[in-house]
């Protein structure tokens, strides 16, 4: 059963990939299939400073351990347990920042006895958006796709991402949001991929229907400077309080997949921000409280 399910996550990840090929130049695209003894398999699909995107990656894996690492959610009852994990998890980072950084995770958990039978299984995921350039129109039409994926939980897993993509020390969110669930248990695990491939579709539906309406679109230097200096938040997000990421580095996991998510291309000018455009202030003004967009 547990190939089965690491089976459709490796088809969700290759749709995607497949839609990937559309913006990025194939010489640009790195596709590096890996295995690590003791721990597990997978696929990364990246471009670094491409044409289209400064930093873009896709990652399928499927990895088991004897302890389930502490920055997973599994019951504490659960922790230092046997575990098996799979997923997909996706995030781009364009050149133009006219185009938002975007960013997926579907995944399954599962954590075993000394029988080894299945204490509890369960999945998770979600999607978020952090633009440079704040086109509201934008935003609303990712919050429905976002409705469109959770149906009657959106939200519940809009606050959800909100409270989870959230800076505590700059208090600012790290983007728009989007939707964030944890913990998602069905009586089939059918019903469960059912749900992660909905996500995957939405996002998939909603990003490409932003980049193609903002990627010929001209910017200045003052834009670009900006979105450089954001990534940053973005880095401090994924090294400070990411959960996947803790989960990486203490499953023993792959550092080049794990940190793929960080941009290329990044800086942290002293005070640079507090000299903000009219632009620029109607973005912080997006990221410093919840809002409803739907």
């Amino acid at each position: 059963m547990l190939d089965k399910i690491a089976e459709n996550f490796q088809e969700i990840h290759q749709s995607l990939v497949d839609n990937f090929y559309r913006y990025e130049q194939k010489e640009k695209i790195i596709v590096d299939k890996w295995e690590k003894e003791t721990l597990g398999r997978g696929i990364s699909v990246v471009v670094d400073c491409g044409k289209f995107f400064d930093k873009a990656g896709i990652n399928f894996s499927q990895i088991s351990g004897n302890s389930l690492p502490r920055s997973s959610v599994g019951s504490e009852g659960y922790k230092d347990a046997p575990y098996f994990a799979t997923g997909v998890s996706v995030v781009f980072h364009p050149k133009n920042p006219n185009i938002p950084t975007s960013h997926l995770n579907v995944r399954y958990f599962a954590t075993f006895n000394e029988n080894n039978e299945i204490n509890e299984d369960w999945f998770g995921g979600g999607f978020d958006l952090t633009p440079y350039v704040p086109f509201k129109e934008d935003c609303k039409s990712w919050h429905q796709q976002a409705q469109i994926a959770s149906k009657n939980k959106y939200q519940e897993w809009k606050n959800n991402c909100d409270d989870y993509f959230y800076l505590k020390h700059r208090n600012e969110h790290r983007g728009i949001g989007g939707i964030f669930y944890e913990k998602q248990t069905f009586e089939k695990p059918e019903q469960g991929l059912e749900l992660s491939k909905s996500v995957a579709e939405c996002f998939l539906s909603g990003y490409s229907n932003i980049l193609d309406k903002r990627k010929d679109l001209e910017f200045t230097e003052r834009q670009k400077e900006f979105q450089i200096f954001r990534r940053g938040r973005y880095v401090e997000f994924n090294l400070l309080y990411d959960r996947g990421t803790l989960f990486g580095l203490q499953s023993g996991g792959r550092i080049e997949s794990i940190l793929m998510s960080l941009p290329s291309e990044v800086s942290w000018r002293y005070k640079f921000d507090q000299n903000l455009n009219s632009e620029e202030q109607n973005l912080y003004n997006l990221i410093s409280k919840k809002h409803k967009w739907i």
